[in-house]
């Protein structure tokens, strides 16, 4: 995810060295790992950036709009109109904006992967045999076990009358 971000904050031509690159970048993975930030306060987002950079969040806020004014303005017009919403410049829009286009990307980038094995009639046949021997082993196994527990409580006559209250 993070190579992501930074590619596509690069396309949309926001300044590696600007303060509201690694900002917008914290804020996308923030989104990433938490729902509530992708769905809440976008407040609650700029004081947990600030607390990890150790500033404000209005610094946060004011670095993340920059960056975005600077890239509506001066950035690849395609790619902004790609990734961004330019009707509605709030930076919480933006920011979410561009969350679900990254995560569109992503998926749109994962290979769809086929199940090796088909499950055709003779691969169910063979799964049904596999599972009825194993019933019939772990039966067996049970029995056994059974069979040894209450031979030690023949003994015992209290231990396998509360063996028998169990069941």
């Amino acid at each position: 995810m993070r190579n992501d971000i930074v590619d596509i904050l690069l396309e949309l031509g926001i300044p590696a060295g600007v303060k509201g690159f690694t900002y917008i970048h914290d804020a996308l993975e923030l989104f990433d790992t938490d729902t509530y930030y992708s769905s809440g306060k976008i407040c609650s987002l700029y004081a947990d950036i600030a607390l990890k950079r150790g500033t404000t969040p209005s610094s946060v806020e004011r670095a993340i709009r920059h960056a975005f004014e600077t890239v509506t303005t001066k950035g690849n017009r395609e790619v902004v109109e790609q990734y961004l919403d330019l009707v509605n410049t709030q930076n919480s829009n933006l920011l979410r904006t561009l969350y679900f286009r990254l995560k569109q990307r992503r998926n749109q980038q994962q290979p769809q992967i086929a199940p090796e094995h088909p499950c055709n009639a003779q691969n169910c046949i063979y799964k049904k045999q596999i599972y009825q021997e194993a019933v019939d082993k772990i039966s067996t196994e049970m029995g056994s076990y059974l069979f040894k527990l209450i031979e030690s409580t023949k003994n015992n006559p209290e231990v396998l009358q509360q063996l028998l209250e169990l069941s």
